[in-house]
């Protein structure tokens, strides 16, 4: 009887062939084959399996017909695949898929490491990543941007796992490609902060509109407060609108609207909230403004559209000209409905007064004007659009 040991790469035998010699008559010698698999506590020590040769031929057809169903796979497969010795890095196989979505020729994959291919050039963690499968740690990266070999940035999702094929451990990197599932995400993102904005806005002016400006009032008292800062509050309404609608019609209406709201977005801050009220009122939130200040610039803006002129079929509308409540905080209230209560009933008394004009809540009286003008601010310095 002789053994014919196959030893592994760390020296240990863990397979062998069994060839078992027997005398027949006439001198004749047949031999048995078998595997023998060494003990584990003892490697001096084997265990034999004889297969008959039917058998030998039924396990290697069987291994044969098993790695041509996994090239097929590996060659159809609709994923980039790479295969990576663990030990050296190297690159040992490579899928027609990844070759074509990369751009890169089978040659400039394999025997090089993955982070001397172009593509990965620029991960910077590529070596880190391949030191975590060497400890046979799982590998994930969801979104992951590769550069072709045409210079297009293609977004993958790369996962990396340790296998042992016969003994020795193989890395095998699955990359996909999600370049449209990424579009469409995107595409979804931008679709809903869309319907987010046009849930806040009015549809005929693009101002905010009315909840969006409670909310925003709340929420800068509420900061104002905390950090006892001023803020300020705007209420607006278009002097005799009833009369365009009369005479012109409401399309006549909505192009004075329009141009207000043109108007009030092109003259405040960014940090400003401009909204439409309700009808033909609106209302301006100016956070971390104070009271002389708030009234500058309601001063600058009656001023300013006393000369626009909105043009309907042909004929000029007459000029718009608007009645304007103030009130601030902390002076006319703590709450957002005592200040839009304040800044309204300022507003009431402005068109009593004869229209066209800014009061001021609680310090308005018949003929003062209250002009900004009075206390010494410069209008043109308060109230700048923002660069």
């Amino acid at each position: 009887m002789s053994v014919s040991p196959v030893l592994h790469k760390n020296k240990k035998p863990t397979l062998a062939v069994l060839r078992e010699l027997q005398l027949r008559k006439n001198t004749f010698h047949k031999r048995k084959e078998g595997y023998a698999t060494a003990k584990k506590d003892d490697p001096c020590t084997f265990f034999f399996d004889y297969c008959k040769p039917e058998g030998i031929w039924m396990m290697k057809k069987n291994i044969k017909t098993s790695e041509l169903r996994y090239r097929r796979l590996f060659e159809a497969a609709q994923d980039g695949i790479l295969l990576l010795d663990a030990e050296t890095g190297m690159i040992t196989d490579v899928n027609p898929f990844l070759i074509k979505l990369l751009g890169y020729s089978r040659e400039e994959f394999v025997k090089r490491k993955l982070w001397e291919v172009g593509a990965f050039k620029d991960i910077e963690a590529s070596q880190k990543a391949f030191e975590a499968l060497q400890k046979n740690e799982y590998v994930r990266y969801e979104d992951l941007p590769l550069r072709a070999k045409d210079g297009r940035l293609v977004q993958v999702e790369f996962v990396s796992n340790v296998y042992l094929v016969e003994g020795e451990k193989v890395i095998q990197c699955n990359i996909r490609d999600i370049t449209e599932r990424q579009q469409a995400q995107d595409a979804l993102r931008k679709s809903e902060a869309l319907l987010r904005e046009l849930s806040v806005r009015d549809h005929l002016t693009g101002l905010f509109n009315r909840r969006y400006m409670e909310e925003t009032l709340e929420r800068e008292l509420l900061r104002a407060s905390r950090k006892q800062l001023s803020l300020g509050v705007i209420m607006i309404d278009l002097d005799n609108f009833k009369r365009v609608n009369d005479v012109h019609g409401h399309a006549a209406g909505d192009d004075v609207l329009r141009e207000l709201g043109a108007l009030l977005l092109g003259h405040f801050r960014g940090e400003d909230v401009a909204c439409r009220y309700g009808g033909d009122e609106f209302v301006i939130v100016l956070p971390d403004v104070s009271k002389i200040v708030t009234q500058a610039r309601a001063e600058r803006l009656c001023e300013y559209t006393r000369h626009v002129n909105v043009q309907f079929e042909g004929h000029i509308i007459v000029p718009v000209a608007l009645s304007v409540g103030i009130a601030t905080f902390p002076e006319n209230g703590s709450t957002s409905a005592e200040i839009l209560k304040a800044a309204d009933v300022a507003l009431y008394r402005a068109k009593q007064a004869g229209r066209g004009r800014v009061v001021l809540a609680e310090n308005w009286s018949p003929g003062d004007g209250c002009s900004a003008l009075d206390y010494g601010v410069s209008v043109n310095s308060v109230f700048e659009k923002d660069s």
